[in-house]
């Protein structure tokens, strides 16, 4: 006897997931991707160390260049009535500094950055969440940083549409004019298995 077939569930709004968000626990981490829920396993020290290096010195440089604008490790945002069924969490995003004169704000509804740092376990979902944040008006780059090799895809918004760049090598430079931010690609691995603290004595 044939089995039935198993009817697909509807997409859940973003609306239906924020109500579904208050009844877990806040250490739990879920992002509704394409209309589905989905939990987010803890990241790995690495995936935590990039993310803080990058934090770090993107802090540094607003700072001086753009004080009005504050870094945040995953931090909520509002995308837009034109998208439905996304909600993602970026590991790293440059919003407005005033989000924090609200006690109980969790959402921002202008981004202008956001960094995925990605596993291969996740290459897929991030591809889609970066097609996501090109939309959002505001946004004017997304960094996607690979944390099992030294490699970081930079897209930013010019005023002819969206380009893209790869940098691969230890000295190649990271520079993003809006946030004040030159690197070396290197410092945004510090303390990783590619960039050790303390190299191994000879």
């Amino acid at each position: 006897m044939a089995s039935a077939p198993i009817r697909p569930q509807p997409r859940m709004s973003v609306e239906l997931f924020r109500s579904f968000l208050e009844g877990r626990p806040d250490e739990e981490r879920w992002e509704l991707i394409d209309g589905v829920a989905m939990m987010m396993a803890p990241p790995t020290y690495v995936h935590q160390q990039i993310a803080t290096n990058l934090l770090l010195l993107l802090f540094s440089a607003l700072e001086v260049h753009a004080p009005t604008l504050a870094v945040y490790q995953r931090g909520g945002i509002n995308l837009g009535p034109s998208i439905q069924h996304y909600d993602p969490e970026p590991d790293v995003l440059v919003v407005d500094a005033e989000v924090t004169q609200e006690f109980e704000r969790r959402y921002a509804d202008r981004f202008y950055l956001t960094a995925e740092i990605v596993s291969s376990s996740d290459r897929r979902r991030v591809e889609t969440k970066r097609a996501i944040y090109k939309v959002h008006d505001a946004c004017t780059c997304i960094l996607v940083v690979q944390q099992d090799r030294m490699e970081v895809q930079v897209d930013l918004r010019t005023q002819v549409g969206w380009t893209e760049q790869i940098l691969r090598k230890p000295d190649d430079l990271l520079v993003l004019p809006d946030f004040g931010l030159r690197c070396r690609i290197a410092q945004i691995y510090r303390g990783t298995p590619l960039v050790p603290r303390h190299p191994p004595a000879s």
